[in-house]
């Protein structure tokens, strides 16, 4: 009958049983060659205290539950020599149960230091290939020795064009300074982490938002090389903007609570006081209550506006153009003024809004140029357009026009337009005020998706 231990004592494997958990039941002779200690130096001590710490997590789960455990690919790991050198092992199979000892036999074989290190960066680059945040390296000279799949997409560039090259060549100034004093920072010790948010350029042109989160690495024992990592913050930059327009929306309301609603309520209250003392004589005062009223509700319908139209849209709908404009024009108080209509388009929008785009553009016409216009409706490229006959807007407000609260009437409340501008920006679209060709105002709405 074989003498099984003997084999095993010739194989050049590491034979090692173990119970569940990771304490050592045997070891084979290998690990006198390989590690320097005897058969019983090791028996009852934990397998896990001679690996090195870094790769003791891949071994622990591995003993945990030794019956379960599966390897999809080989685990390298270090073991403490006798001399308190490492040395490298490889696993490819799970530890299967010994009936004799009860215990599961873990086999490993010794590996060339380099291979084992470069099967490990193999792994580091799979997995960092995987990452969807970009992520480069770079030596103590800026050249840039290592970019992932996510980073040259990032940057719209074949990887090998980046590597070897210094990623200072890469960057625009602004972005540049921004980096270097987050840099400084880190040479000085004052913090372990970079963190900085630029505009990151891409080859073809366009910029991206992007956090840059880096530190040194020691590439040797007299140089420092960097790792970054960058994420494309554009939605979080949306929901930025988004906040800070509800923020700005919040302060508008602040605005019309503490002055414009107070102003007719004043008004309202002086002329009540009046009119009681003057019972008989007194219904000048009350028509004066009845306007100031009115006043009052009109702004409560502006203000309930501006809190429904920042919000962006997010299920837009196709829409007939002409026939929004249809309601939008009976929806006015147009007076004797005229509607002309050339477009056929069908946009992408949320009806009750482009409604009311459309209505406010007719009002601030009829308002600013008299009830005797012509507004016309029209197509221009990438939008439509709204353009009225009156007199126009004088070029040095052509910017003013859609702010807040802005009114070239005593009696406006300056919210029209910029409902206007916030619905606009609600749909992704763009709007401009110009001249039109009769001399009068024109709006033009733009980076409007039609419906094809």
């Amino acid at each position: 009958m074989p003498d099984f231990e003997s084999l095993l004592d010739r194989s050049s494997e590491l034979f090692t049983v173990v119970e569940t958990g990771g304490t050592i039941l045997y070891q084979n002779a290998a690990v006198n060659r390989h590690c320097g200690y005897t058969q019983d130096d090791l028996i009852e001590t934990s397998l896990l205290e001679s690996i090195h710490p870094t790769d003791r997590p891949a071994l622990e789960a591995l003993l945990e539950r030794p019956e379960q455990a599966t390897l999809e690919e080989p685990i390298d790991y270090r073991i403490r020599h006798a001399d308190g050198s490492w040395v490298w092992f490889e696993t490819q199979t799970p530890p299967h149960l010994d009936p004799d000892t009860g215990g599961y036999v873990l086999v490993s074989r010794p590996v060339d230091e380099r291979r084992a290190l470069e099967r490990r960066r193999e792994r580091y680059m799979l997995i960092l290939d995987s990452l969807n945040d970009a992520v480069y390296a770079i030596d103590a000279d800026d050249t840039i020795v290592y970019v992932n799949d996510a980073y040259a997409s990032l940057k719209q560039i074949d990887r090998d064009e980046l590597i070897g090259t210094n990623i200072y060549k890469w960057g625009k100034p602004a972005a540049l300074e921004t980096i270097d004093s987050e840099r400084e920072a880190l040479e000085t010790g004052e913090q372990d982490v970079g963190i900085a948010e630029f505009e990151f350029s891409t080859t073809d042109g366009p910029t991206v938002p992007v956090e840059l989160r880096f530190s040194f690495v020691e590439a040797s024992q007299t140089e420092l090389a960097q790792v970054g990592v960058v994420r494309d913050i554009t939605a979080r930059k949306a929901r930025e903007r988004a906040l800070e327009r509800k923020n700005e929306r919040l302060e508008a309301f602040a605005s019309i609570v503490s002055h414009d609603l107070r102003n007719p309520l004043n008004v309202a209250s002086g002329h009540l006081e009046l009119g009681q003392e003057q019972a008989e004589h007194g219904h000048d005062h009350f028509e004066e209550i009845a306007a100031a009223h009115s006043r009052i509700d009109t702004l409560i319908e502006t203000l309930l506006t501006l809190a429904r139209e920042g919000e962006s849209v997010t299920d837009p709908c196709p829409v007939e153009l002409a026939a929004v404009v249809d309601r939008s024009w009976r929806g006015v108080e147009t007076a004797d003024a005229r509607l002309e209509l050339d477009t056929d388009r069908v946009v992408l929008a949320d009806d009750s809004r482009l409604q009311q785009l459309l209505e406010n553009l007719v009002r601030n016409a009829i308002e600013h140029a008299g009830p005797d216009i012509t507004v016309t409706v029209e197509d221009c490229p990438n939008g439509f357009a709204v353009t009225d006959d009156g007199p126009g807007i004088p070029e040095s407000e052509r910017e003013q026009v859609f702010d807040f609260g802005y009114s070239s009437d005593a009696d406006g409340t300056g919210f029209g337009l910029n409902i206007v501008r916030e619905i606009a920006t609600a749909h992704d679209w763009s709007i401009t005020a110009t001249e039109s060709t009769q001399g009068g105002a024109r709006f033009e709405i733009t980076d409007v998706v039609f419906d094809t």
